[in-house]
């Protein structure tokens, strides 16, 4: 005779919110630092900005310090929509959504495709580069 079934009664799982994942890859080799986000913003000053404004991550010597340990490039899984702000007064430019962004010498990738933008914050800045660059979390379930 089989054993009888006991019924479980669990309740419906909570609607899981949906963010960007950032992987910050260490200079050293070591397992990367992951970060959950809505948005984030590279600014020309070299800070990396949350939805809140505030500084996630600096720019420094080209790579970004995030909790007190230097990353080389960060990778970032969507879906994902990239704003791009030529100028100060301009229409940003926006594109995508991508699959997987990532960043291989400051500048961005988007589904393994070169975006041919440099990533702001690192210095000096040329001209016609871009001066602001936010990667915003283009998922569904949006009221």
């Amino acid at each position: 005779m089989p054993a009888p079934t006991v019924g479980l009664n669990l309740a419906p799982a909570a609607p899981r919110k949906q963010m960007l994942r950032i992987s910050f890859r260490q200079v050293s080799g070591d397992p990367p630092t992951l970060m959950l986000a809505s948005c984030v913003r590279f600014c020309p000053d070299g800070t990396l900005r949350g939805a809140d404004n505030c500084i996630v991550a600096r720019n420094v010597e080209g790579c970004w310090k995030v909790g007190g340990k230097l990353h080389r490039e960060l990778e970032c899984d969507g879906p994902v929509r990239v704003r791009v702000g030529l100028s100060d007064h301009g229409v940003p430019l926006h594109i995508g959504p991508f699959a997987h962004l990532h960043t291989n010498a400051g500048v961005l990738y988007g589904d393994d495709k070169c975006l041919n933008i440099v990533v702001p914050g690192r210095q000096p800045r040329r001209d016609g580069e871009c001066a602001q660059l936010t990667l915003i979390w283009e998922g569904g379930g949006r009221g």
